[in-house]
């Protein structure tokens, strides 16, 4: 194989292969971004014409982070009402490129680079509301496609790309001069022609360019590009610090806030990859326990429980969706209550299977990826058969009566273990899990985690109610 160096060899080349990019789905989205006279009903019909894309979307729109009512969706234009237009446009493209990209090509490489950009379009959108001006709605689309020119290399196969990326990520800074090393070519200058050829929008190409005086829209793609490349060095790392700065300037609220916002969504990306089915990303996305700041036990007030709670009823009053209030409720039992770990369970009613979805604490990450618990294969006498027979808050103790713990023996643990249901209409809908790891679990936290459980019952009724 002739090695390849130059922008003339390198664009040649990327013309003549089939690269996934140039999917119609993807490419048709991007143009109806850009179209300020589009319709729901251009995007009913693109998603139309694929009936697993329809079916996927139709699963997403039906998922409990988009609808906690569980109101049934069947049709994609109810999906759009909603969802939103926007939503459902962001979700088509990300599930669409993912797919496309990872279809034959599992590599290891791939997979982290698409999780980087993922990561990147969850952060920026999170800027959103922030922002003025215009093409505010297309944000989560540039961000994911910011690295475009990395993606379609990678998809080269070509051993000199895996040698630069390799290097690049040992030294993100010096990007433009490995480039040159390794191929021959600025990757910036492949990413703005492929936007042109390709036909990817203003705000992506606006983005590449990185002026100085670049539209807020803009700031925030590359903002979430950059956090998503430096978020594994920690949130204390200096260059974390200096755009936790950043994301507090351009959104107008305080390092904290931004710092808080950034963690979250780390957390986010991981939960929406789940939900769109791309499982597969997780493993390369952040793990919250590994990058947040460690706080110290003599500044944590004794009633941080407390304080986060009336957190989670202001979130409540102003109108907070569901997963904001989910993720704040885990923190809650996890910082406030002190207990190791914390997860939420889905039930899918239709594969009879329990889907963690929300996780907080150390080893909980994979979790998402890596558990999923059979509810036809439990066996009687159990704890999780016990616990769905009666369906009530649930304390496990093996000090005082060991028991089969069973398909929970997946989660690790070897202490106590709490469970309490999420029913909607006197349906169990979901789980709330909580363990001690190798631990005890005292009665001040069972009461607090049935109150968490509780106030997510009634979130999800308020939300069934309206």
């Amino acid at each position: 194989m002739t090695e390849i160096r130059g922008f003339d060899e390198w664009m040649t080349t990327l013309a003549e292969q089939e690269l996934p990019t140039l999917n119609a789905v993807v490419r048709e989205i991007c143009e109806l971004s850009e179209n300020e006279k589009c319709r729901a009903e251009d995007l009913t019909k693109i998603i139309l014409r694929d009936a697993d894309l329809t079916s996927k979307v139709l699963k997403i729109a039906n998922s409990v982070h988009y609808n906690p009512s569980f109101a049934s969706i069947k049709t994609v234009s109810r999906a759009i009402v909603h969802l939103g237009f926007d939503n459902l446009r962001n979700i088509t493209l990300a599930t669409t490129l993912i797919e496309n990209f990872l279809q034959g090509k599992p590599k290891t490489l791939l997979i982290k680079s698409l999780a980087r950009s993922f990561h990147a379009a969850v952060q920026a959108k999170a800027m959103v509301p922030f922002l003025d001006g215009e093409k505010k709605e297309q944000i989560f689309i540039a961000a994911l496609l910011r690295n475009i020119s990395e993606l379609a290399l990678i998809s080269t196969g070509r051993k000199v790309v895996e040698n630069f990326i390799e290097a690049r990520d040992q030294d993100p800074q010096a990007e433009h001069s490995l480039a040159l090393e390794y191929l021959g070519v600025d990757t910036s200058l492949l990413s703005r022609h492929l936007i042109k050829d390709w036909t990817l929008g203003d705000l992506l190409s606006e983005a590449c360019e990185n002026h100085v005086h670049s539209s807020a829209a803009a700031r925030a793609v590359n903002l979430g590009n950059q956090i998503s490349t430096y978020i594994h060095r920690g949130i204390k790392s200096p260059e974390m610090q200096k755009l936790c700065q950043q994301t507090a300037t351009l959104c107008k609220v305080s390092v904290d806030d931004a710092k808080k916002q950034i963690l979250m969504m780390a957390d986010e990306a991981s939960v929406i990859a789940k939900i769109y089915g791309v499982e597969v990303l997780i493993s390369s996305l952040p793990d919250p326990a590994l990058i947040k700041e460690k706080e110290v036990s003599a500044e944590k007030p004794d009633y941080l429980f407390q304080q986060q709670l009336n957190q989670i009823h202001k979130g409540m009053l102003a109108g907070d969706d569901f997963p904001k209030i989910t993720q704040l409720s885990l923190a809650a039992l996890h910082e406030g209550s002190g207990i190791a770990r914390v997860a939420i369970l889905v039930v899918d009613h239709k594969s009879k299977m329990l889907d963690v979805r929300y996780v907080v604490g150390k080893g909980t990450h994979l979790w998402r990826q890596r558990i999923k618990i059979n509810l036809e294969q439990l066996h009687k006498g159990e704890l999780l058969h016990e616990f769905l027979r009666t369906q009530q808050p649930l304390w496990y103790q093996p000090s005082d009566a060991l028991k089969d713990t069973g398909a929970l023996q997946m989660m690790g643990a070897s202490g106590a273990i709490f469970l309490a249901p999420l029913l909607l209409n006197k349906r169990l809908m979901a789980l709330a899990y909580a363990d001690a790891e190798t631990g005890a679990l005292s009665a001040r936290q069972f009461e607090e985690f049935q109150l968490i459980a509780n106030q997510l019952n009634l979130m999800m009724r308020f939300s069934a109610g309206s």
